[in-house]
């Protein structure tokens, strides 16, 4: 994803970064150093021996269904060396019944074209085609894709690697799952070294998260019918023909499957967008065209807009109407902290129907409450409301505020948060009012630009995790595309999250029972189990000073009783949940820091 943060990366060297860009490339490059390291470590680990793959030839020629598997594969003047290693991968499967359907998009150079049919003349099982003309990507495809006479149709890059299980794996899951449509696969890249580096491990399926950018990318194998149905590949969107693809047929049919394994390697080359972002400029201008014409054919209220990186985009959703948001504040004492938060929403927030509910638990500190008297004589949008109980239980009081509150979103904020984007309540409100969507939340930053929350992961080790803690979201590319875009979690923090009051109250709210940790884990997979999604924008940009105040469990005997106490209901209620997050690979450790490789 290194293309992806070009331009990000020019936006840091400012003085709220407080970064050089030498500074910035230097610590970059050691990351980036560290990550290919422990990747190359970890790929060689997985590589299957000679007699794993044999064993797994067996189990193909097995399989109860062994449904043909036409691969496109479109070449244009494709070096012969990387042609040869490419149609070799295919060879080299360890399922067999497949066909290569090549389609040659009128190369000049005379040893592209060779190469194909010296392949086409020894195995009776690839096929080719050579187009008079030039008529680019889709165009090339959709030729590939007339000749396809497969139940499933694979796609394949002419100077792409498949690893030999590839198309076992995809039958596999075709075998367990017969309705399945369309399955993707977590990928790497190939250098010119041959070096495995920069792996892509995905989430399974997450629609929002493709419509920010194309997730699915490779290896992608796709039900004929349904790709027959949609009408192939669309004209005119070279660069960008894939992610449209997907975006199509996801309109379609939602039996989407991922694959938790690298069963695509995508070389780097100087004409490849893995290598270099701006060797292919009309790539960009077609996604944002293909994202366009997605939200006419879904009907949505919702446009297009750029993200500062490259191949990263944003969709947002028109707000419907003008409903009121009621901003939930449990607080006690801590005068600055709340004067703080306060004042920021008050000045910072663009979005005009809003309420303040501050939640007071027993503030004892004479500023607080002549802050209190200052904010009712200005006549702020600004409630305030005792609730004094001991101990202190924060989803008790999150509940009295959402009855105290009259918005038809409640959004539940930290006091010892701060206001950074103008924009922040419009973020999450865009997504809250979607019927589909339950909880939203939000980017939360240390004062040092450090990540503290985007996006909760589950654990059966840890209940939940924040995956992201503590780290720079312009350093790390291998979790920067998660850090920076829309996309589904299984939960998110209530330090700073909204829901619309009707899902909130379906679901019960709060559980007393989780008196200061898990209650919003718990919130968010009520919500999941009644049928919605949890998601993250990092649009929605607050600083969190993190537990400061009221509420957070310390090393006491009594509170880590209270803690196992809460774990202990947690595992009980969510187990089935705490197994496995859909939204985080199962190829990292199961829990925090997160997002990093067994080393062993």
């Amino acid at each position: 994803m290194r293309h992806r943060i070009k331009i990000a990366l020019k936006s840091v060297a400012n003085p709220r970064y407080g970064m050089t860009m030498a500074r910035l490339h230097r610590i970059r490059k050691q990351i980036d150093m560290e990550r290919e390291k422990s990747y190359a470590d970890w790929f060689e680990r997985q590589k299957l021996s000679d007699e794993q793959l044999a064993v797994q030839r067996d189990e193909a020629a097995k399989l109860s269904e062994r449904p043909l598997i036409s691969i496109l594969l479109p070449t244009y003047n494709t070096d012969p060396a990387y042609l040869t290693k490419c149609i070799e991968s295919v060879l080299a499967q360890t399922y067999d019944n497949w066909e290569l359907c090549i389609s040659d998009d009128a190369s000049p150079s005379q040893e592209t074209r060779d190469v194909i049919k010296r392949f086409v003349k020894k195995y009776s099982n690839i096929n080719a085609t050579f187009n008079k003309t030039n008529g680019h990507i889709s165009v090339s495809s959709n030729v590939a894709l007339k000749m396809a006479k497969g139940e499933f149709i694979s796609l394949l890059d002419h100077d792409d690697i498949l690893p030999p299980s590839a198309l076992f794996e995809a039958v596999k899951v075709i075998n367990e799952r017969p309705d399945v449509d369309l399955i993707y696969t977590d990928e790497d890249k190939v250098d010119g070294d041959g070096n495995h580096i920069e792996p892509f491990f995905k989430p399974d399926w997450s629609p929002n998260f493709l419509n920010s950018c194309n997730v699915i990318t490779h290896f992608a194998t796709i039900r004929a019918t349904v790709m027959k149905r949609i009408g192939g590949f669309t004209i005119g969107t070279h660069g960008a023909q894939d992610w449209d693809l997907f975006l199509r047929i996801t309109q379609q049919t939602q039996n989407v499957y991922h694959i938790p394994k690298i069963l695509y390697h995508w070389r780097k080359s100087e004409t490849s967008t893995a290598m270099n972002a701006d060797s292919k400029p009309y790539a960009y201008i077609n996604q944002k065209r293909v994202l366009r014409e997605s939200v006419v054919a879904r009907k949505e209220n919702a446009y297009i807009e750029e993200h500062m990186a490259l191949g990263f985009w944003r969709k947002r959703y028109v707000i419907e109407q003008t409903p009121l948001v009621s901003i939930i504040i449990p607080t006690k004492n801590n005068y600055k902290l709340i004067k703080q938060c306060i004042d920021s929403v008050i000045e910072k927030t663009t979005y005009p129907y809003f309420e303040i509910v501050v939640v007071d638990t027993g503030s004892s500190d004479k500023k607080v409450a002549e802050y209190y008297q200052k904010l009712a004589k200005e006549k702020q949008p600004v409630n305030v409301v005792e609730f004094v109980e001991q101990p202190f239980n924060f989803s008790k009081a999150c509940n009295y505020g959402a009855k105290k509150a009259r918005g038809e979103y409640f959004l539940f904020l930290n006091n010892d948060t701060e206001v950074i984007t103008l924009e922040w309540i419009q973020a999450m409100l865009e997504h809250a009012q979607r019927p589909e969507i339950g909880m939203v939340g939000a980017k939360l930053l240390f004062p040092n630009e450090e990540v503290q929350h985007a996006g909760i992961v589950l654990s059966e080790r840890d209940i939940a995790f924040h995956p992201f803690y503590m780290r720079n979201p312009l350093l790390d590319i291998f979790t920067y595309i998660f850090i920076s875009n829309i996309r589904e979690v299984s939960a998110v923090t209530a330090a700073c999250s909204m829901v619309a009051r009707s899902k909130f109250e379906e679901v019960g709210g709060f559980d007393a029972k989780l008196r200061v940790t898990y209650n919003d884990v718990d919130l968010n997979l009520k919500l999941r189990e009644a049928g919605y999604n949890n998601l993250y924008t990092p649009y929605a940009e607050l600083f969190h000073y993190e537990s400061v105040s009221v509420g957070r469990v310390n090393t006491s005997s009594r509170d880590q009783t209270e803690l196992k106490s809460a774990q202990e209901l947690m595992r009980k209620r969510w187990g089935k949940y705490l197994k496995r997050d859909p939204f985080y690979n199962d190829n990292f450790e199961q829990f925090g820091p997160g997002y990093r490789l067994p080393k062993e």
